[in-house]
C-alpha cells in the first residue's frame, strides 16, 4: 500500500522532520514563543497547516538554498528567511521544475509514495525574501538557532545550529551526492575548494552538535529518520583535498545540471564535480 501523507518524526525535544514523500527532508523547531521551519520541500502538501497541527507558535520559515525541493512550497508562506546569494534561484523556480522533480523522485522510490504531479500546487504569489547571513541568530524563546554560510551546493548554502538540542541542520551543504557541477559557464555555483571550506566550517563546529541532519533524510524508498554519520566532514574534507591535490580524479558520470560530471567518494560523502571547475570563480 502507498504512502499517503508525509512522515513525521519526532527527532528532540519540540523538533520534528518532516519527511516529504521520499523528496526531501523538512525540519520544524518548536521554541517558548516562536517556532522555526527548515526548509519548505517542494510544495506538494500544504505544509503550513501541518505546522500548524504540531505547534501553535507563531512560525519564522528559513530555507538552506534554493533549489526545487528544498524552496519548492514557499508559496504557502508570506516571508521566508533565506542567503541573498539564492534568491534569484528561488524567484525563478517555475511549476514544471517541481513536478519534474516529483516524476524523477517517484521513479527512485519505486511506487512507495502517493505523490504525484499534480499534487504540486502553482503560487498566486511569491513571499517576500529576507535576508540570513553568517552569525545571524534566530531566537525562539529559550531555544537559540546560529546561521552560518555554508555554500558549495549552492553560492548561498546556509547550516542552522541549535544551540539548545546540539543539533545542526545543513541541508545539502555536504552529503553522499554533493552537486557542483553548473550548467550555466559564465555563472558556476562553486568551486570544489568552496566545497572544502564548508566542509572544514562543519568539522571546526562539531564540540557544539552532537547529531547533523541534512535535507534528505529518508531519502526515496529509504525511510529512516537517522542524522549523517559522524565521519561526514572528515571525509568530505579528505576528498576534497584529494580532488584539489590530483590524486584523485573521480569516475565519470552522466552529466549532472550540464557541464562535465565526475564522481568521488568516501565513506557516506560523494561529490560530483566538473574537473573544469575546481576552484570558484
Amino acid at each position: 500500500m502507498q504512502i499517503q501523507t508525509p512522515i513525521v518524526s519526532m527527532i528532540a525535544k519540540g523538533t520534528w522532520c518532516i519527511n516529504e514523500f521520499g523528496m526531501d527532508a523538512m525540519f520544524l523547531l518548536e521554541g517558548g514563543h516562536r517556532s522555526l521551519l527548515i526548509d519548505t520541500g517542494t510544495g506538494t502538501f500544504d505544509v503550513k497547516a501541518l505546522c500548524a497541527k504540531l505547534t501553535d507558535k507563531p512560525l519564522t520559515v528559513a530555507c538552506t538554498h534554493g533549489h526545487v525541493d528544498h524552496v519548492g512550497g514557499i508559496g504557502y508562506f508570506d516571508e521566508v528567511l533565506l542567503h541573498p546569494d539564492d534568491f534569484e534561484m528561488a524567484r525563478t523556480l517555475t511549476v514544471e521544475q517541481r513536478q519534474g522533480y516529483v516524476s524523477m523522485m517517484n521513479t527512485m522510490s519505486g511506487g512507495l509514495f502517493s505523490v504525484t504531479e499534480g499534487d504540486v500546487k502553482a503560487f498566486d504569489k511569491l513571499p517576500v525574501f529576507s535576508p540570513l547571513k553568517e552569525g545571524d541568530v534566530l531566537d525562539l524563546g529559550g531555544r537559540k538557532v546560529v546561521v552560518y554560510e555554508t555554500p558549495g551546493h549552492t553560492p548561498g548554502g546556509i547550516s542552522f545550529l541549535d544551540v539548545r538540542e546540539r543539533i545542526i541542520f545543513t541541508g545539502d551543504a555536504c552529503n553522499g551526492n554533493t552537486l557542483l557541477s553548473s550548467a550555466d559557464r559564465k555563472k558556476p555555483k562553486s568551486g570544489v575548494d568552496t566545497l572544502l571550506a564548508t566542509a572544514k566550517k562543519l568539522r571546526a563546529l562539531e564540540p557544539y552538535y552532537d547529531r547533523d541532519y541534512n535535507g534528505h533524510i529518508g531519502y526515496a524508498a529509504n525511510v529512516v529518520c537517522l542524522p549523517m554519520p559522524s565521519s561526514i566532514n572528515q571525509d568530505a574534507i579528505d576528498v576534497c583535498e584529494g580532488i584539489l591535490s590530483g590524486a584523485i580524479k573521480g569516475e565519470p558520470q552522466e552529466a549532472a545540471f550540464g557541464g562535465n560530471s565526475y564522481f568521488a567518494g568516501k565513506g557516506a560523502f560523494g561529490v560530483r564535480f566538473d574537473p573544469q571547475q575546481l576552484y570558484a570563480e
